[in-house]
């Protein structure tokens, strides 16, 4: 039978769509199967206070602090990474990728270009990097409110969230407004932060968990939640970070407690 031409071109078209379908699928497909192994880390990490140290010193064994000077993005609208230098302007007249607001966890401010080009979009936390877990609670509210004005103001908006190297107070703040404005789960907003940035290894941890529950009514991950704070959290992996400030012994204490109620 002879074709015409018409329905030879009719042909090569759906050919063509038919390809671009299958490969679409096959894309989401491994888009889908990649946010599943993340979500079922994230699970496995939070089963216990142990199984999440382990995660951490695994983070930290491969990436270190390799990725200090990326910036991650976790949502369209939500970014995380290290203390930014000059380079961020890049980010600030990107319209692709452009960083509108900043959130500051550090107990310094920005650096001068930096703190010229943002003025009054930047809010700055004066966070400790461990052992300040209540001032972590009470400011989550304050860095929710920031970022839904930021928002409110701006469809388009980019929040840049930071501490030093990116891989402790901006992913614990991160997975607090991950919660409260897109209503993930602890375990989500976990497997979300270490999927933007597999570096990062949070330590408020248990502030994150608590406010989990009293946001959503439940808790996905009570192990953390009952576990130990920031400080004591770095007794339990003490080593990660030769800078730690714990030294109180509060999370050994925790483990030698917790395993005699057993």
């Amino acid at each position: 039978m002879q074709i015409t031409r018409p329905r030879a071109i009719l042909l090569a078209v759906s050919i063509l769509l038919l390809g671009t379908f299958i490969l679409t699928r096959r894309g989401a497909g491994a888009s889908s199967s990649a946010q599943d192994d993340e979500l079922a880390a994230a699970r496995a990490a939070v089963a216990s206070v142990d199984a999440y140290v382990a995660s951490c010193k695994a983070a930290k064994e491969k990436y270190g602090y390799s990725l200090d000077g990326d910036i991650s993005v976790v949502r369209p609208w939500l970014a995380i990474g290290g203390r930014p230098d000059a380079t961020l302007l890049e980010w600030r007249h990107d319209n692709k990728r452009r960083i509108t607001h900043v959130v500051n966890a550090l107990e310094r401010d920005e650096e001068p270009e930096v703190t010229e080009a943002y003025g009054d979009n930047i809010l700055k936390l004066n966070l400790k990097d461990d052992g300040d877990d209540a001032r972590f609670a009470a400011l989550v509210p304050e860095v929710v409110a920031f970022v839904r004005r930021a928002r409110a103001a701006d469809p388009n908006a980019v929040v840049y969230v930071h501490c030093k190297s990116g891989v402790n107070r901006a992913p614990s703040l991160a997975m607090a407004l991950l919660i409260s404005l897109d209503r993930a789960t602890f375990v989500e907003a976990l497997a979300a932060v270490r999927a933007a940035r597999p570096s990062c290894r949070p330590k408020y941890v248990q502030a994150v968990a608590v406010y989990e529950e009293r946001e959503l009514g439940r808790s996905t991950a009570p192990a953390l939640r009952d576990g130990v704070d920031s400080a004591g959290f770095c007794d339990l992996y003490y080593g990660l970070k030769e800078d730690y400030s714990g030294g109180d012994a509060a999370g050994e204490r925790w483990r030698s407690d917790h395993h005699h109620a057993k």
